[in-house]
């Protein structure tokens, strides 16, 4: 029993002690830019918060809307979520890192040819990627990610005059590329 209040606190040391990178802020906000593909595509942006609470670990917290169009249906996806990245190369100026996170989606449908009927939904997803950042001055950083997607969530679908969300979860794999600028505070 004893154990795990010692873990807690050893981990708690070890945070305060570790020091957070020279060359970059360690707490940024940024402008994204998305391209998405799958089933259809979709392009959109958003804004993020990047935290560097070590040397070589990132985390960026982001929230999204993304939009495009399947056959006669207009799609709009709204997103927040967050990646744990860790350098795998690091120097002043350039870092690659892997990324790893989760997130949450919700997903709005409007069919154009069906005026008026839409569809709505709540997708989770997971993502993996790589990622370069390159540090443009003291407080810019320039980030660039591919990421491969799954989401858990209902498939639309348009039969006749019904714009609908089938009734079974699916599992919808994804690929996206992510350009963001970063300016540290």
């Amino acid at each position: 029993m004893r154990t795990l209040p010692t873990l807690l606190l050893s981990l708690g040391a070890l945070l305060l002690s570790s020091s957070a990178s020279a060359e970059a802020p360690t707490v940024s906000l940024g402008v994204r830019a998305l391209l998405r593909g799958g089933n259809y595509a979709m392009a959109g942006a958003g804004g993020q918060l990047r935290l560097r609470p070590f040397q070589r670990v990132g985390v960026d917290l982001y929230a999204d809307s993304l939009f495009g169009r399947w056959e006669t249906v207009r799609r709009t996806d709204v997103e927040v979520g967050g990646t744990l990245q860790y350098d795998l190369l690091h120097t002043d100026r350039f870092s690659l890192h892997p990324l790893l996170g989760a997130c949450a989606l919700l997903a709005f449908a409007d069919d154009q040819d069906r005026s008026g009927t839409t569809a709505n939904d709540i997708w989770f997803g997971v993502r993996a990627g790589v990622g370069v950042a390159v540090q443009l001055g003291d407080r810019v950083t320039l980030q660039a990610q591919v990421q491969a997607l799954l989401y858990l969530g209902h498939d639309f679908n348009s039969q006749r005059w019904i714009l609908g969300a089938d009734d079974s979860l699916s599992v919808t794999p994804m690929g996206q590329g992510v350009l963001a600028i970063n300016y540290g505070l």
